[in-house]
């Protein structure tokens, strides 16, 4: 098992053990949790505000091609553990992250909490 499954594999044991009450984390071990947590909403964040900008630089077709890119280097990486939990996740994300880019016009969620 590499660092990158260890650490993984370690962080899923810590939530799923803090979400079902079998295994309480420590108070450090929540505080790394939330960080983590907090750092992927604000990455994500980020990456939806460049996706948002890439009409300004990038042809829909390149674009296309780009997000495409992503996803071959997202299915063959050996940088990513073979959990099939972080490639999937990864997949939904970019997914909902990049539909400006997989549409012509992309009018957003007609789901009434998202602003």
């Amino acid at each position: 098992m590499n660092l990158c499954e260890s650490s993984q594999h370690k962080l899923y044991r810590l939530a799923t053990g803090w979400l079902t009450g079998s295994n309480p984390m420590t108070r450090e071990e929540k505080a790394k949790f939330v960080a983590q947590c907090r750092e992927l909403v604000m990455t994500m964040g980020r990456l939806e505000t460049t996706v948002g900008r890439l009409d300004e630089r990038l042809t829909k077709a390149e674009q296309r091609s780009a997000l495409n890119e992503v996803l071959e280097w997202l299915g063959s990486t050996p940088e990513l553990a073979r959990n099939p939990y972080t490639r999937e996740w990864a997949r939904e994300m970019l997914a909902q992250v990049a539909a400006l880019a997989a549409y012509d016009t992309f009018e957003g969620s007609p789901d009434s909490y998202i602003v």
